[in-house]
């Protein structure tokens, strides 16, 4: 089951929730070498404040890391883990491309925390704490996309 890596346009596009100010990587190994260094906590306090409606519980489980966790991040002066940055990538991503597929951010996120019958009736939110999770809501998106919808 692969994962579609991103496309400079998405990636460019997905961005937009990490570093509003700053310009979007050129590639996907510019990401993957962000990832590796640790991206800088005020990336993951700006996505939070675009999606301010989503709990710290759900955003702890996006990242696969505890609520307390999750609470030490903010304001930290430290870079995130590779992991934490990886999760955060991903679901930027992956929100970007529900976007992309229902016609904005609203009608995404209504989506994602709704259950789906294409995704064994969990919730796609509630996937993205795993790589497989993660790819079983892209390909669900993409199918959507394509008109390939089961």
């Amino acid at each position: 089951m692969p994962f579609d890596i991103a496309s400079r346009e998405e990636l460019e596009h997905s961005w937009k929730y990490l570093d509003r100010k700053g310009p979007a990587p050129r590639t996907a190994f510019d990401v993957h070498r962000k990832i590796e260094k640790g991206l800088p906590s005020k990336m993951l306090a700006s996505f939070r404040a675009a999606l301010a409606e989503l709990p710290d519980r759900t955003w702890a489980e996006i990242l696969a890391i505890s609520v307390s966790q999750l609470k030490r991040l903010k304001g930290a002066e430290r870079p995130l883990s590779s992991g934490v940055s990886s999760q955060l990538v991903l679901f930027a991503i992956l929100l970007t491309r529900a976007e992309d597929v229902f016609g904005g951010r609203e009608a995404a996120l209504d989506w994602m925390r709704g259950e789906q019958m294409a995704l064994d009736g969990q919730r796609p939110i509630d996937l993205l704490d795993t790589f497989i999770g993660a790819a079983l809501v892209d390909r669900v998106l993409r199918q959507i996309d394509y008109g390939v919808y089961l």
